[in-house]
């Protein structure tokens, strides 16, 4: 079963990975910043 967790960047809005604490490469690499916009690229955040 999928989890649902909530991508451990700051800013971002979307549900990590299976197996990661990020959605993608772009918030696993920001992790650490904590932008006002999350810019990822996914519809939850906006792109």
């Amino acid at each position: 079963m999928p989890e649902n967790k909530k991508c451990a960047h700051p800013s971002c809005h979307c549900h990590a990975r299976d197996g990661s604490d990020y959605c993608s490469t772009y918030c696993e690499g920001e992790a650490e910043t904590a932008d006002i916009v999350c810019n990822c690229g996914h519809p939850a955040c906006g792109h």
